[in-house]
């Protein structure tokens, strides 16, 4: 098991401003009570004081606690149809434009395929509405990616608020607008790669910021987590950063959550941005599962992305671990709800990355060393930003085809 340092995450899609289509509002979740989670207490006689006064200094030392479920948290949002981010058909346009014969009609093909909508920007907030707008009865996917010191100031994906009071009011701001649509299905993915730098970020970049990381989770989850039409998963990386750690993950899961009493999650996400199949990432599932159970939290779901997994790189990513661009691999399943009869934890296949804009460059201000490995396609832009060519790689080697 490698786990992955921090500064070597992959860094997320980045939007940028002039690539947002179009201004969303923003809405603001109230905040609802974690239920704590009953011990299954034995029967105490009352002529047994000292059992009683045992059963109690037990609960203290290991209080019962569940944040997972409640309200709409409690539903599983991906058995609605999910919205398709225009933007991301703004950009396949633009590589079918050129593109001729067999490739273009599949680059059609892959407009109708639903993606989420980074709030990663100053300016993402005031998008939110005209996506609900869109959307109707639809899902909308959002991940809020605005976290201050973002993925520990690393190269390729550094930003973020510029404060933790100026990221609250983000969060107020989006959650503001999500209230004035009550009746729109909301799935809210909370800061990818901010989890997994907590349970394994040592270096100073990452060390001094993790009080106000945790705190920034905390208020996202309180926010948005108490509102009855968002549905709300904490991103937890992958398998082969975390997975030999869930015991620390879930720990921090804990704390996360019992300082966020007025909200709760649906479930985690994972893969995000990354490659793994889907199979070794339901053993991480599994595993994360058991131990928040550990830890009193259950009820947990999941939801993992398959926008670039079609193609089973594991042999090949464990002896480099290039997040950045990786050469190929290819679209994987289709977003949908409960996909797998046998995988009762995985709520949903998700494309979460918007596959084809790129993770980071081996060139100009934002360069990072990881895109220029000889396993890292070149020529990509900033993060982010829409690489033609790697989206043609991810339509070729999609698995399944279109």
């Amino acid at each position: 098991m490698v786990i992955i340092n921090q500064n070597q995450n992959s860094p997320k899609t980045i939007p940028q401003q002039q690539n947002s289509p179009k201004t969303i509002p923003q809405q603001q979740n109230s905040p609802k009570t974690i239920p704590q989670q009953q011990n299954s207490p034995k029967t105490i006689s009352m002529q047994n004081p000292q059992g009683q006064q045992q059963q109690q200094q037990q609960q203290q030392q290991n209080p019962p606690q569940n944040n997972a479920g409640g309200n709409g948290s409690s539903q599983n949002f991906f058995v609605n149809e999910i919205y398709a981010n225009p933007k991301f058909i703004e950009e396949i346009d633009s590589s079918i434009a050129k593109l001729d014969g067999e490739l273009k009609g599949k680059a059609e093909k892959v407009k109708s395929v639903p993606t989420a909508v980074w709030l990663a920007w100053e300016g993402a907030p005031a998008e939110v509405e005209q996506h609900l707008k869109a959307a109707g009865s639809k899902t909308v996917v959002f991940i809020l990616y605005m976290i201050p010191t973002r993925d520990c100031n690393s190269l390729a994906s550094a930003g973020g608020a510029s404060s933790l009071e100026t990221y609250k009011g983000y969060i107020d701001s989006i959650s503001n607008t999500i209230k004035s649509y009550p009746s729109s299905k909301v799935v809210m993915v909370v800061e990818p790669d901010t989890l997994g730098n907590l349970v394994t970020g040592t270096s100073e970049s990452c060390k001094t910021v993790h009080t106000m990381h945790k705190n920034a989770l905390s208020y996202a989850v309180n926010v948005f987590g108490a509102m009855s039409n968002v549905s709300v998963y904490l991103d937890a990386a992958h398998g082969k950063w975390l997975g030999g750690v869930t015991d620390k993950v879930a720990a921090v899961i804990k704390e996360i959550l019992s300082n966020a009493p007025n909200g709760k999650i649906r479930g985690v996400s994972t893969n995000v941005s990354n490659y793994q199949p889907v199979a070794s990432e339901y053993s991480y599932h599994q595993k994360l599962a058991s131990s928040l159970s550990a830890v009193g939290i259950s009820d947990i779901h999941f939801i993992v992305d398959t926008g670039r997994n079609g193609v089973d790189i594991t042999e090949a990513f464990s002896k480099t671990e290039t997040w950045c661009n990786f050469i190929g691999t290819g679209f994987g399943e289709r977003p949908k709800g409960n996909p797998n009869p046998g995988m009762p934890l995985l709520d949903a296949y998700m494309w979460l990355k918007t596959p084809g804009e790129a993770d980071g460059s081996s060139t100009g201000s934002r360069a990072d060393p990881v895109c220029a490995r000889a396993d890292s396609l070149p020529g990509s832009p900033d993060a982010g930003q829409w690489f033609h060519e790697y989206f043609v790689q991810l339509l070729k080697n999609a698995k399944p085809g279109f």
